[in-house]
């Protein structure tokens, strides 16, 4: 996935990511319109891109053929081909492909945080 050129040198603030996670999955508890879903989108994508160069960094670290190392490229490379996807048109659809986005965005977040703790 390529990193918009804005985002290269903005360091990853955790609890801004969080907070982005946390309102996309609380769009779940309303009737969000597909202009705030098309911005949550934007927003999850954006962190998704910061987090996978060091996910996969890490990834290539691990033993070659270790089942780790394939399910954790294969869980990387699932996480890329949806935040490449275009918003779906349809509000339903569109607000599934949030959830997961965000569910993936949670995911690399807390990698990152265990990554980062001594």
């Amino acid at each position: 996935m390529n990193r918009p050129d804005a985002t290269l040198d903005v360091p990853i603030d955790p609890d801004t990511v969080g907070e982005t996670i946390r309102r996309a999955l609380q769009l779940g508890t309303g009737r969000p319109d597909l202009g705030e879903l098309s911005a949550m989108h934007c927003a999850l994508r954006a962190h998704i891109s910061h987090f996978l160069p060091a996910a996969r960094t890490s990834a290539a670290r691990l033993p070659q053929g270790a089942v780790t190392a394939h399910e954790l490229k294969a869980r990387l490379d699932g996480i890329e081909q949806r935040a490449g996807q275009q918003l779906q048109p349809n509000t339903f659809d569109a607000h599934v492909q949030i959830a997961h986005l965000a569910r993936d965005c949670q995911y690399l977040l807390a990698r990152h945080t265990a990554a980062a703790r001594p």
